[in-house]
């Protein structure tokens, strides 16, 4: 019985499975620290010491690899969110403190501000195929928030003349706030004491009188509010 003659085909290296969460990590430092136009491909490789070309096998191009970096952020983030705010029971806390884990989390991420900088409509992260989901997932979003203002003036907790359907995009333009905060007040106030008062008013605007979030302390009361709170203690100390 003949033998068949040795293969001639280059033996192909078993793929690496730690390499794509290498790749990842390098990544989200990268973009981080020199933005979308800045990071280059042959530089994330070189640091996760692979070639570029194996860099390929696991992500197409820079703004794939960006939107995979991006996902598996907010995914973190997100289950954050839930744990932490979701189960808040008063609707109208749980808008002030999604206002506050805004910020909060644009802190502890340079990433997102870093990305917001360079390129304001984010231009690199539209999804390119399936448009309509994300269009899905938006407005899942924003009905989200809409139940919990409907739910607060059914409690009695936010006014009933608010205008509900401005407030989830309200919330969504105050959570990029940070990213101006220097220009708007020229070193001359504490940031996080800003961000303090806006999450303040925000939750005041929205308080039906009387209500937890609507601290309207009668003359020579000590004030309620975190920022005013935070105030009051400075000038005693």
């Amino acid at each position: 019985m003949a033998h068949e003659p040795p293969s001639t085909r280059p033996r192909v290296a078993p793929r690496d499975p730690t390499r794509r969460r290498r790749i990842l990590d390098a990544a989200k430092r990268h973009f981080t620290d020199r933005g979308f136009k800045g990071t280059r491909l042959d530089a994330i490789a070189a640091e996760v010491g692979c070639a570029k070309g194996a860099l390929y096998l696991e992500f197409e191009n820079k703004e794939i690899l960006l939107r995979e970096v991006v996902a598996e952020l907010f995914g973190s983030i997100r289950a954050r969110y839930e744990a932490e705010i979701a189960r808040i029971d008063s609707p109208l806390e749980r808008l002030e403190a999604t206002l506050r884990f805004a910020y909060r989390y644009m802190a502890q991420e340079p990433l997102f501000a870093r990305l917001l900088r360079d390129d304001p409509e984010l231009r690199a992260l539209r999804p390119t195929q399936d448009a309509a989901a994300e269009e899905r997932a938006v407005r899942a979003e924003v009905d989200r928030l809409l139940g919990w203002v409907d739910e607060g003036i059914a409690r009695g907790e936010i006014r009933a003349d608010v205008d509900r359907d401005a407030v989830p995009f309200i919330l969504s333009a105050l959570r990029f706030v940070p990213l101006q905060l220097g220009l708007a007040t020229a070193g001359m106030f504490p940031g996080e004491r800003a961000l303090d008062a806006i999450v303040d008013v925000f939750a005041a605007g929205l308080a039906a009188r009387g209500a937890p979030g609507a601290p309207r302390p009668e003359q020579g009361e000590q004030p309620t509010s975190t920022a005013a709170a935070r105030q009051h203690q400075q000038k005693q100390s």
